[in-house]
């Protein structure tokens, strides 16, 4: 006689019978998954690697946009480097350009790292991420705005979308720093938004999802909305007009 099935079990199957829906819809989805240097800082992206690993099981697409302010500060800071900022963006000149891919390979090298791991009796036993990384942001400098010459400062001008889609197909995790490069080899450090918001739409991502420091969009209310349609975005930025 079958012995009848345990809460813990009963439980799961009602877990696994409600999760098949956002199963079947988000499998073979791109997701642009963009955050701050903060979040390797703080320690917090090993517990989001294993949230990576669950979507790379589902089959879902994903690229990582990621920033590296503190890691840039950092380098700086080593080195002497005073930071300047103006309207709100950083002034990137030679000195502090050379800080700037110093940070952004210090940061692009530890997330491998922690996306590489498989350690036994952890959310990431058995995992098989592969990370591709590459120059797929096309970039053009800033120049000089209100009299400001923001010198290697730069902004999103193409991303290679096909690129990046053959890497996903290989069933790779593509991860994307907030640099650009000229068709003469310049480099420009760009913002983490720019970029993660430029690849998305390139990629025609079926989620944008920005893990930040700031509070977000709010609503009428001052309250936190965790999620917008482009459609609802658009009507929340002309109720504020």
């Amino acid at each position: 006689m079958a012995k009848a099935p345990t809460l813990k079990t009963e439980a799961f199957v009602k877990w696994f019978r409600a999760a098949t829906p956002y199963i079947h819809r988000w499998g073979g989805a791109t997701f642009v998954i963009a955050f701050g240097g903060e979040v390797l800082a703080d320690g917090e992206f090993q517990q989001l690697t294993h949230d990576i690993n669950v979507l790379v099981s589902l089959e879902v697409r994903v690229v990582l946009v990621h920033g590296s302010r503190p890691q840039i500060e950092e380098q700086m800071r080593q080195h002497g480097v005073t930071p300047r900022y103006e309207q709100n963006r950083r002034v990137t000149d030679g000195k502090a350009l050379a800080c700037v891919k110093e940070a952004n390979g210090i940061v692009r090298v530890e997330m491998e790292a922690l996306l590489s791991m498989e350690l036994a009796n952890s959310p990431m036993w058995g995992a098989d991420i592969r990370v591709s990384s590459g120059n797929f942001v096309t970039a053009k400098p800033v120049g000089v705005v209100k009299g400001i010459d923001f010198q290697h400062t730069g902004e999103v001008r193409k991303i290679d979308a096909e690129g990046i889609r053959r890497r996903l197909e290989d069933h790779e995790v593509v991860l994307i720093s907030p640099l650009g490069f000229s068709p003469t080899g310049d480099v420009f450090n760009c913002t983490l938004e720019d970029v993660a918001t430029s690849t998305a739409i390139a990629l025609q991502a079926d989620k944008l999802i920005f893990l930040t420091e700031t509070a977000g969009a709010l609503d009428a209310k001052g309250r936190l909305i965790s999620e917008l349609t482009v459609k609802q975005a658009n009507e929340l930025i002309d109720s504020n007009n």
